[in-house]
């Protein structure tokens, strides 16, 4: 009896040590290697990881905690019924800018002046606004030519087929109000339409003019 559990035993120790060596039945399976593929396709993330964070930083650190972020100005086009949000001190891409201050009849864009963009959020500043609505950006000249054609008030070599002008409004905001804060700031032509309710800025000389 002695022997047989003798026996019985020096073979479960027999068993569990095979169970163990590797390459044999019942194993634990050993983790493969990374292949030369693998290694050179890990290599190639990392090195897009680390170019990807280098344009990010380029673009500056957001707002610290608890700070208040920069006002936005809303543009909105009265035509072609876009927006644009616009932040104070950083002006858009010249090709965003072009495109949503288009002519609305031709649907063609044109060099628009970067300092336009300044005059509507400097008058959206001065009264409070967060939006500024469009009427009047480019003006494509064979635009121009229908227009006067029909009898409307366009001079014929008109700033904003140069791209130097801009027509606009506020909300709530009298346009006897926006005329004379216009006027004030001596940047170019001011033009004041009562009945149409909006104001006319351009870069052109110091002039002023009202139309219906």
């Amino acid at each position: 009896m002695i022997r047989e559990a003798i026996r019985v035993a020096m073979c479960i120790a027999v068993a569990a040590a095979i169970a163990v060596v590797p390459g044999r039945p019942g194993a634990e399976p050993q983790p493969a290697a990374p292949s030369s593929a693998s290694a050179a396709a890990g290599a190639q993330t990392a090195k897009k990881d680390r170019a990807a964070h280098g344009k990010s930083t380029r673009h500056g650190s957001p707002p610290a905690p608890g700070t208040r972020p920069a006002k936005l100005v809303n543009l909105y086009n009265f035509w072609t019924k876009e927006w644009l949000a616009v932040e104070a001190g950083a002006r858009p891409p010249q090709a965003t800018l072009d495109r949503f201050l288009r002519d609305h009849f031709t649907n063609k864009p044109s060099a628009m002046e970067p300092k336009l963009v300044d005059m509507l959020v400097a008058a959206a500043a001065n009264f409070r606004s967060d939006v500024v609505e469009i009427i009047s950006g480019f003006r494509h000249p064979k635009y121009n030519l229908i227009l006067r054609k029909k009898g409307h008030q366009v001079a014929r070599d008109s700033q904003h087929s140069h791209g130097t002008a801009i027509d606009f409004t506020i909300p709530n905001v009298p346009a006897q109000a926006l005329e004379a804060w216009a006027r004030a700031q001596k940047l170019g032509g001011v033009g004041f339409y009562p009945e149409s309710g909006f104001v006319h800025m351009d870069t052109g000389p110091i002039r002023t003019w009202s139309g219906e």
